[in-house]
């Protein structure tokens, strides 16, 4: 069982061989000894020792990937606007003005109305500033949150610690 294990293992070893080496065919000698131990190499067998010789065709060359096959002469012009991809529209926050001059940014719409106690919305006791909104580019948005000592900056659609770790800050990608 050794010599039939040996042999497999010095015939893969010559396979391995062969396909590591550039693709050309090449011959590997197969030598016997008396005993019928064999050995494969790529010299001539010694004195006294049965030589058989193997011939290990090449393998076929590899298929050209079809954008390679093509000459670069016979290829279609393409333009730059062919290859272009279409641009997604820009993605939009709100800019929100009260009367008062309070500017602060949301990326859903801005309230109608805030108390100028810090209460948004509804309808709550204490003087109300009314709320115009203008949409915004989210980079200019998010540039605007990060500003400081801007009056109404508390109003500011800012996402929790959680919210952020959750990977849902609107700003992440500006």
């Amino acid at each position: 069982m050794t010599r039939h294990l040996a042999s497999a293992f010095a015939l893969l070893l010559i396979l391995i061989t062969c396909t590591l080496r550039p693709a050309h065919a090449q011959s590997v000698y197969k030598c016997t000894d008396g005993a019928n131990h064999v050995a494969y190499q790529a010299i001539p067998c010694g004195v006294g020792l049965r030589e058989t010789l193997i011939e290990i065709e090449a393998p076929p060359p590899l298929p050209a990937t079809p954008r390679h096959s093509v000459p670069r002469a016979s290829r279609p012009a393409s333009t730059h606007a062919a290859r272009a991809a279409p641009r997604a529209a820009p993605v939009l926050s709100y800019e929100c003005r009260t009367r008062g001059g309070a500017l602060f940014y949301r990326h859903d719409r801005c309230p109608s109305s805030i108390d100028r106690s810090g209460q948004i919305g509804g309808r709550h006791g204490g003087s109300r500033d009314q709320v115009s909104a203008r949409r915004i580019p989210r980079l200019d948005a998010c540039r605007g949150m990060r500003s400081a000592g801007r009056d109404g900056r508390e109003f500011d659609d800012v996402p929790s610690t959680y919210e952020r770790n959750l990977g849902r800050d609107p700003c992440r990608k500006y």
